[in-house]
């Protein structure tokens, strides 16, 4: 003791020197743990990010124009004009396969197949459906449908609905010059719920049409998108003649009629298959999101076992749970539009039969899946539809190529596409993309914001290298500098001491103690500062959110964090008796974006890693030192 007392003392005959010490190697301490615990936080959020969010590609074939069409109008005596994009031949999905591309999931363009309903419930009592009809009937007298015209019903071959009135109102709406109809004929008709004329005036009163109605036709392709060479015309009315229904035109009808019956009409049973749900928009954009169950694993996708996803409605319609068996019957593809868009494909095949189911097999039910309430942009056709179930591709074993029922170009609704996060693996792909030399292609990127999140991290995370290397200079300087000061010009010093008589232990104790008992309250003042720099450094991360949670993998397990928050903030609303109401849960709930908790581990590490150089620098002095014969210190000394 004494001889630490004896120590210190020196020291505080020089304390501007003493001071200078405290403070600058307290001061390079704080920079030392500052850069070294931002730095760790910067990578450990790069980190945590790059688990949770996804970046996709979703894949557009572009129009070749634009162009006008009219449609008449038979209410407003006139034409409506809408434009349609025209599109050259379909770019083919292979053309995304490239090398160098690096895929972590796709490319795919998905196809939603229509199962047979079974004896599924697809929907509720309340919400109806269309009226549609496959009739015959006669005018009461001769007449143009191009207003409405009463037709009675003579034999009613498929209908929605029981047909209890007879005579019926036909218009063919948008026909400017339809043709004639004959009272002393009979006509076979497809006919749909119709405009009502005179509703503005009328309201209720005015008179309930029917209009036409596609009739027997088809849009099967092959595997590659040409359309299969038919004889369906799907024209919605034919004239009866004898032996009508023993030609193909008449076999078709009939055909069309079971098919109505066999489908359901209007009670569509879509499946969709999928190498990812990160590559179905709505899923990636957390509009629809789990509620019961597990989503597909990996080896789900790769093995395609027979599991599935269904909608939380149409399960609790059909008093489905999560693990109960769902039978698929899967009857025709259609690559052209989503299950919510729907459409463009006929109900027959080229044939004019009925599509066959080609892939039959029971699905376990993995998961149940909700739907929020879609935002107000955006194109309807990436959302879900009511009965929309979801399975990995793999899972279907059998081809489809000759159950294809529509065949379009790539959609972003359609054809997407994962690779890995960050602005080097977007930039990298457009510029190999760019060398394909595709045109009519078009390719949006959605990472959720990531691209600007990692922008912010990494310079957030260099500035932190920077700071780090200045403080480890720093304190390199520093300590080198005082060393030199304390130790190694103390040669006088040490050859007194020896001279009288001190061992070598001694004089270490009497040269080191002071300077290391200052080194260390240094090294501990500046950790302690460093960490609560680094700490209010990283809290103003979260002052800015950088990008949109909702389009993110994390935005799931944000929200359950912030849950988490709640349930702890009101369970110690309980213990207290009022923290919820004065705001504590208020400040629990808060979303969690980043991780800003600097780590005290950090500070420990990088301040005992600032005191260690200092023991290694002054015991180097020291030791320079004591290797000298007290008379060479001597004579050196008065140098």
């Amino acid at each position: 003791m004494t001889t630490i007392r004896s120590s210190l003392r020196r020291l505080l005959r020089t304390p501007v020197k003493t001071a200078f010490f405290f403070l600058l190697l307290a001061f390079t301490a704080a920079l030392v743990c500052a850069g070294g615990n931002l730095w760790k936080l910067c990578g450990d959020n790069l980190e945590r990010f790059e688990t949770i969010f996804t970046t996709i590609g979703t894949v557009e074939q572009t129009p070749e124009r634009m162009v006008q069409e009219g449609v008449w109008s038979a209410d407003q005596k006139d034409y409506r004009y809408y434009n349609r994009s025209v599109y050259g031949e379909p770019v083919s999905k292979e053309v995304l396969d490239f090398e160098g591309a690096g895929y972590l999931s796709g490319p795919e363009q998905r196809a939603y197949y229509e199962a047979l309903p079974q004896d599924y419930e697809l929907k509720e009592d309340y919400e109806g459906m269309t009226q549609c009809m496959i009739i015959e009937a006669s005018p009461l007298e001769d007449c143009i449908p191009a207003g409405p015209v009463k037709i009675e019903v003579k034999r009613v071959l498929y209908s929605t609905y029981p047909v209890n009135t007879s005579p019926i109102y036909l218009c063919d709406h948008n026909t400017e010059h339809p043709p004639t109809l004959y009272a002393d004929q009979t006509y076979l008709m497809a006919l749909q719920d119709g405009w009502t004329h005179e509703w503005e005036e009328k309201g209720a009163a005015a008179i309930f049409e029917y209009a036409p109605m596609e009739g027997p036709c088809s849009t099967q392709t092959d595997g590659q998108g040409n359309p299969l060479p038919t004889e369906l015309t799907g024209n919605w009315m034919e004239e009866l003649t004898p032996g009508f229904y023993g030609t193909e035109t008449g076999k078709a009808w009939l055909t069309l009629c079971r098919d109505f019956e066999l489908r359901k009409l209007y009670q569509s049973f879509p499946v969709t298959a999928t190498q990812d749900l990160n590559l179905i928009m709505a899923f990636y954009t957390k509009q629809a999101y789990l509620a019961e169950g597990a989503l597909f694993s990996e080896e789900d996708y790769k093995q395609g076992n027979r599991v599935c996803l269904v909608p939380a409605r149409f399960a609790k319609r059909n008093r489905l749970t999560v693990g109960d068996s769902l039978h698929l019957s899967l009857r025709y593809a259609n690559y052209a539009a989503s299950a919510n868009g729907g459409g463009g494909e006929s109900r027959l095949n080229a044939e004019g039969e009925v599509y066959e189911v080609f892939e039959e097999s029971d699905y376990i039910i993995k998961g149940i899946y909700d739907v929020g309430v879609a935002g107000s942009e955006g194109d309807w056709r990436y959302l879900l539809e009511r009965n929309e179930v979801i399975i990995p591709a793999a899972s279907i074993k059998n081809s489809d190529e000759n159950n294809i029922a529509a065949y379009g170009p790539m959609k972003g609704y359609t054809t997407a596409f994962r690779i890995p996060n960050g602005s080097e693996s977007i930039e990298n792909y457009k510029a190999l993309w760019e060398a394909q030399g595709v045109d009519n292609v078009e390719i949006t990127f959605y990472d959720g914001g990531y691209t600007r999140l990692e922008g912010g991290l990494k310079s957030m995370r260099n500035m932190s290298l920077l700071l780090l290397a200045t403080g480890i200079v720093s304190a390199v300087c520093i300590v080198i500098f005082f060393c030199h000061l304390f130790i190694t010009k103390q040669k006088k010093r040490t050859a007194i001491e020896r001279g009288l008589g001190m061992t070598k232990g001694q004089c270490v104790h009497s040269l080191l103690t002071g300077i290391l008992v200052i080194a260390l309250a240094g090294s501990m003042a500046g950790a302690f500062g460093g960490q609560i720099f680094a700490g209010r450094a990283a809290a103003r991360m979260e002052e800015t959110t950088l990008f949109d949670t909702r389009f993110s993998n994390g935005a799931v397990q944000f929200e359950r964090e912030r849950e988490e928050s709640d349930r702890a903030g009101a369970d110690a609303g309980k213990e207290n008796g009022s923290a919820g109401a004065d705001g504590t849960g208020e400040a629990a709930a808060s979303e969690r974006v980043y991780l800003t908790e600097t780590d005290w581990r950090m500070s420990a590490v990088c301040g005992g890693g600032v005191f260690l150089f200092t023991i290694a620098a002054a015991m180097a002095g020291v030791c320079g030192n004591l290797k000298r014969e007290p008379l060479a210190l001597l004579s050196e000394a008065g140098k």
